[in-house]
């Protein structure tokens, strides 16, 4: 082992967050170590947002010539290939990571470790390279980024096959003949889509909840409904008793309204979730509370030990890059700045989600029922509009979703949305801003939207204020 180094900032983890935090502090012209297991770019570069949304978009392409029929356009064939959607996922993959890399990064100044960091005592870090030379690390701030990984559920029979989770299935060389995915959130329900799309014939399979369960119950209505008519199989609220792989096929046993059924497969995605990725930290050297939901972290980011921070994923709760980011942010600020400028984890803003199927799913905070059980019916008002009411999404073909707004009745605050549409996580950006700003939805009737938008479904729920909640409670009034 060599002389142990030191630095005022290590961080652990080369995502989004950690490098937010290494990315800042060597431009602001400090010492920091960046220290990486494997992935630079972390899970959003390698297996998540870009490999994803690339393959997203390929399949867009693709589903065009399927729905030409609808916009008047006749193709003479819809036959096509789609490996080369897999390449074009690898190279730009590839070129995004070309930009977070070791070399990128001690260009501007990031000292770099490829290896598994795990904790000695508070301050001290062993770095085990994949050779297995071993580094002796001392950190004044400790900044621990490292993510999250896929779950397995305990399902007779799946740890003795080759599945597939969302950080192996972007390796495939071909579009696989067959795709069984286990899990309908917002990873199995974005790549049961745009493999589908691409040429898979897809089946999805969610044991317990539904189609996007997190989301609203219309939602799941609108995407399974999505969902059938592009032919992908739906297995929902049914039990998976038992997965094998034989003669190189899966066979999933399950039982669906009391009668079993075999599916079988070419290739398995497990999709059910991730858990926070702290098994190799061996936190009780740092004598650093947590759990396996996660570590806790108080409203500058810190553990219970002062000088070492968690951000992203490793903390729970919601698992975004953008989260992360701002997580990262906030440290950053923290580690730079005296006492007086130290900035909080912004923990009154409501984190926007978005699931990039077609159409996509964005919203944020409460839903309708949790509202109604938060403030009572009476305190509530919800405003919704179909798309089928939109010019715009008439002139698109593309009337399946709605926008969802609830509020408080009278004064019209913004306390939760969901938008499914065409680029919705756009959309939602607006109504981020109302809530963030105190903006009541009433306010936006006076903004005006160029016609035709998706937007103006926006504008028309904010009408719907006076139309509904003002002047039909004075009508009722009239009629007692």
């Amino acid at each position: 082992m060599e002389e142990i180094k030191r630095y005022p900032i290590v961080v652990i983890g080369a995502g989004p967050g950690g490098l937010v935090v290494a990315n800042g502090a060597a431009k602001a012209g400090k010492k920091v170590l960046l220290i990486e297991k494997q992935h630079y770019g972390g899970d959003c570069t390698n297996f998540g947002c870009i490999p994803s949304k690339t393959l997203i978009s390929s399949a867009e392409v693709a589903h065009a010539t399927q729905v030409g029929q609808e916009y008047g356009i006749v193709f003479e064939s819809e036959k096509f290939t789609a490996t080369g959607a897999l390449d074009r996922i690898r190279k730009i993959i590839a070129s995004v990571r070309s930009h977070e890399d070791p070399e990128a990064l001690n260009k501007i100044g990031v000292d770099t470790l490829t290896g598994v960091a795990s904790f000695a005592d508070p301050h001290t870090l062993l770095v085990t390279e994949a050779g297995g030379m071993e580094h002796k690390i001392y950190g004044k701030n400790i900044v621990i980024a490292t993510g999250s990984y896929p779950f397995i559920p305990p399902i007779e029979g799946l740890k003795d096959s080759p599945y597939l989770t969302n950080e192996t299935i972007f390796d495939l060389k071909e579009i696989p003949k067959s795709l069984g995915i286990l899990g309908a959130g917002p990873i199995g329900s974005e790549l049961a889509q745009g493999f589908q799309r691409l040429g898979s014939e897809v089946v999805l399979i969610e044991s317990q909840r539904g189609i996007m369960p997190g989301e609203e119950e219309e939602t799941s209505k609108v995407i399974a409904e999505m969902f059938q008519k592009e032919k992908i199989g739906l297995h929902i609220l049914c039990e998976t008793n038992y997965i094998a792989y034989q003669n190189g096929k899966f066979v999933i046993c399950i039982a669906e309204k009391n009668e079993k059924e075999d599916v079988e497969v070419d290739q398995l995605l497990i999709a059910t979730g991730r858990r926070p990725n702290i098994a190799d930290l061996q936190l009780e050297k740092a004598k650093v509370v947590h759990s396996e939901k996660g570590i806790p972290i108080d409203a500058y980011g810190r553990t219970n030990q002062t000088h070492i921070f968690a951000i992203g994923d490793v903390v729970g709760g919601p698992l975004f890059t953008h989260l992360a980011e701002n997580h990262g942010r906030t440290v950053l600020t923290t580690l730079l700045l005296p006492g007086p400028f130290k900035k909080k984890l912004d923990r009154v803003q409501d984190v926007p989600r978005c699931t990039y199927t077609d159409p996509e799913i964005a919203s944020f905070g409460l839903q309708e029922k949790e509202a109604l059980a938060k403030y009572g019916e009476k305190k509530i008002a919800t405003y919704t509009i179909s798309f089928a009411d939109i010019d715009r999404a008439i002139c698109a073909a593309r009337t399946e979703g709605f926008v969802k707004i609830v509020t408080k009745k009278w004064s019209s605050k913004i306390l939760g949305v969901t938008i499914v549409a065409p680029r919705a996580g756009e959309m939602l950006q607006e109504l981020t801003l109302a809530k963030l700003h105190n903006i009541p939805l009433r306010k936006l009737r006076r903004l005006i939207h160029p016609y035709p938008v998706y937007s103006d479904a926006i504008r028309q729920l904010a009408d719907q204020w006076l139309t509904k909640t003002i002047l039909g409670s004075f009508r009722k009034e009239k009629k007692e």
